[in-house]
């Protein structure tokens, strides 16, 4: 069972609600924003008490009976497995439509998202990490099922609030949003609980069908060489996320050549320029090549393949300054590594 704490966004929702020891029960809650109403979900666990909220006393007794929301180990509210509310809908904070090609999927987000799911009909496969407010992620749907891990909720809890939200799918297909923040301020229970756990959730039924682009590539070389300009004998990596910076690294690539070539063009809407120099070397023979890229939230990870001269080859004896220009999924960290994961060099914005 995930561990009790206090996620550090859910601070501000608190400030008003002062956390006290020894309260003798915890709280989780979910926030469930179907299309046709937003619902509370509460659940407490601890020991039997009665507590107070607004006007009401609720009672917390250990489990009678059973019900398809109970989950293990939680006590009823006032003889019923949780403490259910519910209010109008709001306006949905990401939506994901299908590709005419069927394949193709472009999940929006609206608001911050820690992931999203879908469920085909018959399983679930994870769309997405986080995403920025705004951000749009296409992608071709993955093929491999997994239950959805939501951050916020216990694997017991997760289980009953899949069944519910797939209890009312009508055959349709389900995209989940997990939220970064909740929507809803926390329950003013008095006395406050010792630890109080919040995660939103947006259901969306049914995918409209649009025409969508195929995804961006993971990566595209821009240039590579031996010949920079970069005189240092010690790797280094830069990121560029605008073309004032991507002018500084294209200028270290091309100041050795007549006539300078220009910058490629990139759009840093949605893309990102890295860019790896291997230090200065006292002959010819040592190059790059680059294995792969992934990603993982705001930074892309980049596996070179570094060569070397072999011994008695036949090599020019003059400096080389081996480098790879990259242009990656927009991201604020990029990590050179080579194929056994050690770090060559890496960059922030």
């Amino acid at each position: 069972m995930k561990a009790w704490r206090l996620p550090l966004l859910l601070l501000p929702l608190l400030a008003a609600c002062e956390v006290l020891q020894g309260t003798g029960y915890r709280v989780a809650e979910a926030q469930l924003l179907f299309p046709e109403a937003t619902e509370r979900w509460a659940y407490f666990y601890g020991e039997p008490r009665e507590v107070r909220l607004s006007e009401k006393t609720l009672r917390l007794e250990r489990p009678r009976g059973e019900s398809l929301w109970a989950v293990p180990e939680a006590l009823w509210v006032d003889g019923n497995p949780l403490l259910r509310e519910v209010g109008p809908a709001l306006r949905p904070p990401a939506e994901a439509v299908r590709g005419v090609s069927g394949s193709l999927l472009e999940v929006r987000a609206q608001a911050p998202l820690r992931s999203s799911w879908l469920y085909d009909g018959v399983g679930w496969v994870r769309l997405t990490g986080g995403l920025r407010e705004g951000e749009r992620r296409t992608l071709v749907q993955p093929a491999s099922y997994q239950t959805p891990d939501l951050s916020a909720f216990t694997g017991p809890e997760t289980q009953v609030l899949l069944r519910e939200v797939l209890a009312r799918r009508g055959g349709r297909q389900v995209v989940l949003f997990e939220l970064a923040e909740p929507v809803l301020k926390p329950l003013a229970l008095d006395p406050a609980p010792e630890a109080y756990r919040v995660g939103a959730l947006s259901v969306q039924y049914g995918l409209r069908v649009e025409i969508v682009a195929p995804p961006a590539p993971l990566f595209r070389i821009l240039d590579r060489g031996v010949n920079a300009a970069y005189q240092e004998e010690a790797p280094r990596a830069f990121l560029a996320n605008d073309p004032n910076r991507f002018a500084e690294v294209w200028n270290l690539v091309v100041q050795n050549r007549l006539p300078r070539p220009p910058a490629p063009s990139v759009d840093f809407r949605n893309r990102s320029v890295a860019a790896f120099f291997r230090g200065l070397k006292p002959t010819g023979g040592y190059g790059l090549e680059v294995a792969g890229v992934t990603y993982a939230g705001d930074a892309a990870r980049v596996v070179l393949t570094l060569t070397a001269p072999r011994p008695g080859a036949i090599v020019t004896q003059a400096l080389t300054s081996p480098y790879v220009v990259l242009e990656l999924q927009k991201v604020r960290r990029v990590v050179f590594t080579d194929p056994a994961g050690r770090t060559l060099a890496e960059a922030r914005d």
